[in-house]
């Protein structure tokens, strides 16, 4: 085994990983390692990278399958798995606010899908002077942290995720012309568990988005949107959070079952971010607790 130099961030979420190389296919033993390690950390930083889209590709694929890029635009010519994000390209792919006044895009991939994401690995090429960072915010301590009665009420919500609310958030943010990530998409409802188990270790964390989660099963609506921006600033606050401040070269793993991320704003006028990230599929149902033991 690889028995990985890990460096904790100091967060409660975060660690950096020092002696693996993304040109390389992971062995078994590794992966476990990986996997055991993203458990632990929630968000895994691995500096100094330059793998190839192939390569980039090939290490991601041993850990689940891959999800393929439906947006054209977002997706790398000849690798499907692919998707590009930045502003450098075919157009802008960018999930941040246009600047700092405006509300973070807090979320967990793919959420609003059929098919859930595992994780996240996203490889930095180049990036901006600055800002463009990207926010972690860890859902084992946002559940762990409310009441019991908190807790049991919310184990009994189911959440209505839809790329309508991303849609709608980017026209307020004046991207919706621009960037268009949503556009082909159809705006059907998926609903998820707004707590659900890690099937690894069968820990609670939250799971939802504060732009994508449009609303809560048996909720009105105005009722519901009121909870998901309270629940947000409870669960992304910043003592549950790991900041990454971007250096070409870091590929960042992170684990959608228990953490929310968020890009900041940069310059995307005058400033150049080009990020390659493949999405591993989830391989496990999601049921709302207490609904899988039966």
């Amino acid at each position: 085994m690889t028995n990985l130099n890990i460096c904790p961030s100091g967060s409660v979420i975060g660690a950096r990983v020092l002696n693996v190389s993304l040109c390389d296919v992971p062995s078994a033993g590794t992966v476990e390692e990986i996997e055991q390690a993203l458990e632990n950390y929630g968000v895994l930083v691995f500096p100094n990278q330059s793998p190839k889209p192939q390569q980039l590709i090939d290490f991601s694929a041993v850990f689940a399958p891959l999800e393929k890029t439906e947006l054209e635009k977002a997706r790398l010519e000849g690798f499907e798995e692919i998707f590009v994000v930045g502003n450098v390209g075919k157009g802008l792919v960018s999930f941040a606010p246009k600047d700092d006044q405006q509300e973070l895009e807090w979320h967990t991939d793919h959420i609003h899908h059929d098919i859930a994401a595992k994780a996240s690995l996203l490889y930095a090429l180049e990036v901006p002077e600055h800002g463009g960072d990207t926010l972690f915010a860890c859902m084992y301590s946002a559940y762990n942290s409310l009441s019991t009665e908190q807790q049991q009420l919310y184990c009994t919500l189911d959440v209505i995720n839809s790329a309508s609310g991303l849609e709608h958030y980017l026209a307020e943010q004046n991207l919706g012309n621009t960037n268009s990530v949503t556009k082909s998409r159809s705006h059907k409802q998926v609903l998820r568990p707004l707590v659900r188990e890690h099937p690894v270790t069968g820990r609670r964390s939250l799971y939802f988005g504060n732009q994508v989660s449009i609303g809560i099963a048996g909720w009105e609506t105005t009722r519901a949107r009121t909870f998901i921006q309270e629940l947000t600033t409870h669960a992304c606050q910043t003592a549950f959070q790991y900041r990454h401040q971007w250096k070409a070269g870091d590929a960042v793993l992170w684990d959608n079952r228990r953490v929310l991320h968020a890009g900041t704003p940069y310059d995307v006028e005058n400033s150049r971010r080009l990020m390659y990230r493949t999405t591993f599929r989830e391989t496990v149902p999601i049921e709302r607790i207490g609904l899988q033991k039966q």
